[in-house]
């Protein structure tokens, strides 16, 4: 069994770890009426429509300009539909953890999820000049978001008491996120830009890259494979792909990645074999309960949902490619970006993304977005 450990400067902006790098997507959305499918649950191209063209609802969720009723920007689509993707992944998502919602009526769930509550609360917090359905989603992104944090930290709640985490809910846990547990063991060294080609130089003469870091001043061994393998899916989009493509054995670098915490850093990385994770796994029940540490410690029951719904989207969008890919804010938020746009890097290797970038009511912490649109206190 590998031990874990505390993520490096440079290595924490490599990877998300339970939770880590870039979405993986496909781009086989089944239908033009669909703007991307979560979960198995699609996203009508009308809904994006209509909340692209709402100012007050881009105010709300720091998107961008509003669009006409024949004309909508790309990043106010993409605003809407990082928004859509995440309010239709927290109610798949609650649905799976309290099956006993499923089949009630519209009423019987507005009540049994707190809606009403959730629309007092947002009254005084939302732009004015909201339309119906953007406050309608809004609201249901508030109330289904806050039951689905409540039901995670009463999972939290449960294993402090008893000291280990419900089967029931460890199994809802390890199902929940399939991606993390097909890793790729690989030694990854990052450095600054300027220090790739002697970095380069120590690799061309046969060093390998865990000795690298006595050689070269500032640079970090992100990943050690003797210690831990990494959910390839969740790697930065362009580390991923030459991951992926990368024999084994094989020192391969640099490749450049763009963060704005540490600007242009270059990465050399060495396969050496894959893993598969079962549910009987010893490393399993550690990141487990990891994970569940990260639900107690949140603050509101918002931030335990948004790092489960940032965890688990890798793998479970599919995004119409006419909108662009999935991608992860600096701050660690989901967002849908331009399919051009250059790849953003995730703060963390193992842990729990604190934020859903949304900035709306109090308790769902603001987005990855350097300055988002204001929203009103109560």
């Amino acid at each position: 069994m590998r031990n874990h450990r505390e993520p490096s400067r440079i290595g924490a902006v490599l990877v998300l770890g339970a939770i880590l790098g870039s979405f993986v997507v496909a781009c086989g959305v089944a239908a033009d009426d669909q703007a991307a499918v979560v979960l198995g649950s699609p996203v009508s191209t009308d809904t994006i429509d209509t909340l692209a063209s709402d100012e007050a609802f881009l105010q709300a969720v720091g998107g961008g300009l509003p669009g006409t009723e024949s004309v909508v920007s790309g990043d106010s689509a993409r605003a809407a539909l990082t928004f859509a993707i995440q309010r239709t992944a927290a109610q798949a998502e609650l649905e799976r953890w309290e099956p006993d919602l499923v089949g009630l009526s519209g009423d019987e769930l507005r009540q049994a999820i707190g809606f009403d509550e959730a629309a007092e609360q947002l009254s005084s917090q939302v732009p004015p000049g909201l339309s119906d359905v953007a406050l309608e989603e809004l609201t249901a992104f508030v109330a289904t978001t806050t039951r689905l944090g409540e039901r995670l930290q009463a999972v939290a709640s449960t294993a402090q008491e008893s000291g280990a985490i419900a089967p029931e809910d460890l199994r809802r846990l390890f199902d929940g996120v399939p991606s993390l547990w097909d890793r790729t063991c690989v030694a990854i060294v990052a450095v600054a830009e300027q220090q790739s080609v002697e970095v380069a130089t120590v690799v061309a003469d046969g060093r390998p890259l865990e000795e690298i870091v006595a050689e070269v001043e500032g640079a970090e061994l992100a990943f050690d494979p003797r210690q831990e393998c990494v959910p390839v899916a969740q790697l930065p989009d362009v580390l991923r792909v030459e991951v992926e493509g990368a024999a084994i054995g094989e020192t391969i670098g640099p490749v450049f990645l763009e963060s704005d915490r540490t600007g242009r850093i270059a990465v050399f990385f060495r396969v050496d074999g894959t893993e598969q994770l079962s549910f009987d796994d010893p490393a399993t029940a550690a990141e487990l309960d990891r994970l569940v540490q990260g639900f107690a410690s949140a603050q509101q029951p918002a931030q335990a949902a948004g790092s489960w719904l940032n965890l688990i989207l890798p793998g479970a969008v599919e995004v119409n490619p006419r909108y662009g890919r999935a991608a992860v804010g600096v701050a660690g938020g989901f967002e849908v970006v331009a399919p051009e746009g250059p790849i953003v890097l995730r703060p963390e290797v193992v842990g729990i993304p604190e934020e859903l970038p949304i900035p709306v009511p109090t308790d769902v912490p603001p987005g990855p977005d350097p300055e988002p649109a204001p929203v009103p206190g109560p």
